[in-house]
């Protein structure tokens, strides 16, 4: 895991506080490598530099940004599409009144997900349904796709706004469970996360 940083860092000696930085991309197969280097900051010059292996490694965001604190999580917003069954939502009716629900599926979602990810994220925005308010007034159709335990919230919303629903669950057939290593701006999903001391 990466708890040999960790301890590399608080044991090591140091002038002064560290910084670290993501100094290298390698893509090889499942595998995403990244190359970590621990400097003072008002110095390039490398301290420490670490590999981290990401192995099976599914999504991604990556800056060059300095970063002072990591972790790897094992339940996150961004983990559900990999961790959770999968679900289409549908519905059929009319809506009461689609200003609300707009609002109320816009607080239950950045409720759900910490603000960390859009509303439009899951919803099906096809070129027959431009924006939500279409969406909502189209009469029936697909409303949504995403994670399980999201498309029961919105479901629950619909439901209460007058409209007619129902889910199609689809089994996630991985057993694998994904984690998430964050730092800084940066994360990677992946399987497992291994760290080696390479300077």
């Amino acid at each position: 895991m990466l708890s040999n940083i960790s301890k590399a860092l608080s044991e090591g000696e140091f002038e002064s506080d560290v910084y670290l930085s993501l100094d290298e991309i390698q893509i090889n197969h499942e595998k995403l490598i990244l190359t970590i280097i621990v400097t003072y900051e008002e110095d390039d010059e490398p301290l420490q530099v670490w590999q981290v292996t990401c192995s099976e490694y599914r999504g991604h965001k990556l800056n060059v940004n300095y970063f002072e604190e990591f972790e790897v999580l094992e339940d996150h917003v961004f983990l559900w599409e990999y961790n959770y069954n999968s679900a289409d939502l549908f519905f059929k009716g009319v809506c009461k009144n689609v200003s609300q629900t707009i609002g109320e599926l816009f607080v239950g979602h950045s409720n759900m997900v910490d603000g960390q990810l859009p509303l439009e994220t899951y919803l099906n925005n096809n070129y027959n349904t431009i924006d939500i308010r279409r969406l909502l007034t189209q009469g029936e159709g697909l409303f949504s796709t995403g994670p399980v335990n999201v498309m029961k919230v919105y479901e629950k919303i619909l439901s209460n706004s007058g409209l007619k629903t129902s889910i199609i669950e689809f089994p996630n057939n991985d057993c694998t469970k994904y984690k998430i290593f964050m730092f800084g701006d940066s994360y990677v999903v992946a399987e497992d996360f291994d760290a080696f001391q390479i300077m």
